[in-house]
């Protein structure tokens, strides 16, 4: 047994205290750990470092394949074993990238548009054509309010439709048509126009229509004196050959009738003169041979409103043996009557008509 205060007096130069709390041996695996993660700490530390150098210096460029020019005295180098990237990144500055050209935009249309001021200006111009057209009745003033208004606005529906009601009101139907027709050709950019130009272009074409039959008829009617119930469409001379007489031809003479008549045939009576010139230029009735005959028989009017009557000259070649006068032929003269009423006359030439005067009325013997 050792005695406490020895003990003490022991170990006056070496005091040693011991700790409550029992200290704990450090393991091996414990300190294999450490290490581990140390090193796993530096790589990652040194892979941020790398990255953020990458970002802010280029990578060197691959020299593999590009020969390096030799340089200008001939003298050969040798490439270094090791090249530092960060140095050669400081030496060498990028090749500056080319700029690629930006493709240009096409400019955008300007669409026409009217300024308000503009259309105000045209609205007065119409304004004063129409006062100058319907109060004044000055269409003229109003066709150049209009053209005014038209250079303003050339493709106003509006301005083309009055200057259209203008020349209808001047009378100008075709350059009032050619107006409806420019608005037509708009379709239906033109609006309410349009449709007024449709309606005006079909009633014109309808009203031309009916005209042109009206002419039609009107022209068959004029071959028929007012109050006539007969009258000729123009007479035709149609030449004959005939070695043996001087001159031989055939007058045609269509005769018609008006329409939804009924013509007595015993009360037709027609006379056809032939004339002849002499050498002192005096005209004489023919005396050449002349006969007459109807192309169709009954010549009645009845089937067709028209019959035509044929009527031969013949003016024989002059007898060498016999003294003859010197005949040329000069033209006709052709009266047609009904009930001994007068009711046609040609002459070729017309002169023959001062001449010759026809009878308004057959009196007695003229009238068989």
């Amino acid at each position: 047994m050792i005695d406490t205060l020895s003990t003490q007096n022991y170990s006056s130069n070496h005091v040693q205290i011991s700790s409550p709390i029992p200290q704990q041996q450090v393991g091996r695996t414990f300190m294999v750990a450490i290490f581990v993660l140390g090193a796993v700490a530096m790589a990652e530390l040194g892979a941020v470092s790398w990255a953020l150098m990458s970002k802010f210096h280029p990578a060197p460029p691959d020299l593999t394949n590009v020969a390096a020019p030799l340089p200008t005295g001939g003298a050969t180098t040798t490439a270094p074993a090791f090249n530092d990237p960060f140095a050669a990144a400081a030496k060498t500055s990028p090749a500056p990238v080319p700029e690629q050209p930006t493709a240009a935009l096409p400019k955008p249309t300007p669409i026409a548009q009217t300024s308000p001021t503009a259309e105000s200006h045209v609205n007065d111009l119409v304004a004063q054509a129409r006062a100058s057209r319907d109060q004044s009745g000055d269409t003229s003033t109003a066709i150049t309010q209009l053209r005014e208004a038209l250079n303003i606005a050339p493709e106003s529906a509006l301005v083309i439709s009055e200057l259209a009601i203008t020349y209808e009101k001047m009378g100008l139907d075709q350059k009032a048509l050619e107006q409806w027709r420019r608005i037509y050709d708009m379709g239906a950019s033109a609006g309410i126009y349009f449709a007024a130009a449709d309606a005006k272009l079909k009633n014109i074409e309808l009203t031309t229509r009916s005209s042109a039959a009206a002419a039609t008829q009107g022209s068959q009617d004029t071959n028929i004196q007012p109050g006539s119930v007969l009258g000729m469409v123009n007479p035709e001379i149609v030449e004959q050959a005939d070695p043996a007489a001087q001159k031989k031809f055939t007058l045609k003479i269509p005769l018609k009738c008006r329409p939804n008549t009924h013509i007595d045939v015993s009360n037709v009576a027609i006379q056809v003169f032939f004339y002849d010139q002499l050498t002192d230029e005096s005209i004489v009735q023919t005396n050449a041979s002349v006969s007459y005959h109807w192309s169709t028989l009954p010549a009645d009017w009845l089937e067709d409103d028209i019959e035509i009557l044929e009527v031969d000259y013949t003016q024989p070649k002059p007898d060498p043996a016999k003294l003859a006068e010197n005949r040329t032929f000069y033209g006709y003269i052709i009266r047609v009557y009904y009930k001994k009423e007068l009711q046609d006359v040609r002459a070729d030439p017309v002169a023959l008509l001062k001449k010759y005067p026809p009878p308004l009325t057959l009196q007695g013997a003229e009238s068989q």
